[in-house]
């Protein structure tokens, strides 16, 4: 989901400025920026003869509001897992067939279905591309220096005010991801993190209005501040937390999966209701989930590959930790988010306004 601007990864394919008319030579794809191996174009038009055609956006409200808009001429789309059982509700994307897409019969089926009980309406309607989760990076020596007992584990250690208060002078940033931060409150607050109910959004506002104060910003692009060491902590996606030991090989910052709870979020491929050549959407949905397409991908993105790729990583420092492969005893206690209406999204989006205004 995940946001790590590389130029490098945008020159390796072609821009798209906006919509394209159908061209038999290429496809067009939509993703998150940064978000794909930067030989990806190449070995798919190798591959295919056609060129991959790459157009992106900074955050998973943007993508929805262009999917629902229509007329994108994209064959294929990357969108994040809370957004697709609108999308679907919408008739803004269309089913996929697997008759095409061999590659798909290697999906972890464990996630996928953990995906589609939280999203029953999506079935038949996206594969996964990239898995990942919300949680919290922190720089342990700093953390532990303002709080020598700090809770290491659990979001108390920035949801609890006294323990923000304390660490507010070294930096605190939170994702901007409504959805995501509120379920983690509710996590904390020992609530079903998938609740609908007023009463509990109620309380877990209550929880992030406490801490508010204390937080430096709200910000969907933290790789940068935990990159360069400006923060003490990020409540972030672990694309993100996980990219000071993966990338730079130090151990400064650790990534924490709270014991109440920890999001698992998935980024997936769909189909734009309007996609002119389903052919091509199948090929390239194909060609990335293919195992060493994959394996690039994961260690590019510091995400979770979709299906089982054992070299993606090996080897190398930090792809065997829990929060970077995953295993299977590690995902007892991961949620997904619900599949929340767009009325429900909208009264949280102006709830999430107010509180970074201060309101």
């Amino acid at each position: 989901m995940r946001l790590k601007i590389i130029a490098a990864a945008l020159s390796a394919v072609s821009a798209m400025a906006g919509p394209a008319a159908a061209d038999p030579g290429r496809v067009l794809l939509y993703n998150w920026s940064g978000y794909i191996a930067p030989d990806t174009a190449g070995r798919f038009q190798a591959a295919t003869g056609k060129r991959l055609v790459l157009d992106t956006y900074g955050e998973a409200d943007e993508a929805e509001a262009r999917l629902l808009a229509r007329g994108t001429g994209y064959d294929l789309a990357v969108v994040s897992s809370e957004t697709v059982g609108r999308l679907v509700e919408a008739g803004a994307i269309r089913q996929i067939g697997l008759s095409g897409i061999p590659n798909a019969a290697a999906i972890d089926q464990q996630l996928m279905q953990l995906y589609l009980d939280a999203t029953p309406q999506a079935e038949g309607y996206t594969l996964p591309y990239l898995w990942g989760t919300t949680g919290i990076a922190y720089d342990r020596s700093a953390v532990l220096e303002r709080l020598p007992d700090a809770p290491l584990d659990s979001w108390a250690l920035v949801f609890d005010p006294a323990n923000a208060s304390k660490l507010a002078d070294c930096g605190i940033t939170i994702v901007d991801s409504v959805e995501e931060v509120v379920a983690a409150a509710l996590a904390y607050l020992g609530l079903d993190p998938q609740s609908r109910s007023e009463r509990d959004i109620e309380a877990a506002f209550g929880v992030l209005s406490a801490i508010a104060p204390y937080v430096r910003a709200f910000d969907v692009d933290q790789y940068d501040a935990l990159l360069g060491g400006e923060v003490c902590l990020a409540v972030t996606w672990s694309t993100d937390g996980l990219a000071p030991l993966l990338e730079q090989g130090t151990d400064r910052y650790h990534y924490a999966m709270p014991r109440e709870g920890t999001n698992l979020w998935a980024d997936l491929f769909v189909i734009p209701s309007d996609a002119g050549d389903l052919e091509a959407s199948d090929q390239l949905m194909d060609f990335m989930l293919a195992p060493e397409m994959m394996a690039a991908a994961a260690r590019f993105t510091n995400a979770i590959s979709s299906v089982s790729v054992p070299e993606a990583g090996a080897g190398e420092p930090g792809f065997d930790s829990p929060a970077a492969a995953l295993p299977l005893d590690a995902r007892g206690r991961l949620y997904l988010l619900p599949a929340r209406s767009g009325a429900e999204k909208r009264l949280l989006d102006r709830r999430w306004r107010l509180l970074q205004i201060g309101m």
